[in-house]
């Protein structure tokens, strides 16, 4: 018994070169969230790791990166199939990451599950929730291509 085949593949060499040279864009691309420079920033180094002062950890940032870096690689994922293919631009995949790296780390305080604040600093603020206060930690968390 004797099986032939004869096949052909046909393709676009130009435009496989422009898949790849989208995904080539993206390589050493990267992203962090966080609080970059500021007092606000050294307020939440202070709530991240406590301090010796009377402050404990409440690891809003740590506790975000462990909860939701599946989802990440996955939104990546997703995201990296689409530049490939033509149907978002790179430039997209950082700053859709970043983006959704910011709502986490807010969700993640939102949520509010920390040590909880003394009778003094709730007395004093007129409130019980953890990392909330003025507003301005909160409202400094930003993403940048690192």
């Amino acid at each position: 018994m004797n099986v032939n085949f004869n096949t052909t593949v046909e393709t676009d060499v130009d435009e496989l070169d422009a898949a790849i040279a989208r995904l080539e864009a993206l390589d050493g691309k990267s992203t962090e969230a966080g609080l970059f420079g500021g007092f606000a920033a050294k307020k939440a180094m202070w709530q991240e790791y406590g301090t010796s002062r009377g402050i404990p950890a409440r690891p809003f940032l740590r506790n975000t990166m462990y909860e939701s870096s599946a989802k990440w690689s996955r939104s990546v994922s997703e995201d990296v199939i689409a530049v490939f293919e033509g149907e978002l631009p790179g430039g997209a995949v950082v700053q859709r990451l970043g983006e959704q790296m910011v709502k986490d780390v807010r969700r993640t305080i939102d949520a509010g599950n920390f040590a909880p604040l003394s009778s003094n600093t709730v007395a004093r603020k007129g409130s019980s929730r953890p990392l909330i206060d003025t507003g301005d930690m909160y409202a400094s968390i930003t993403h940048r291509e690192a």
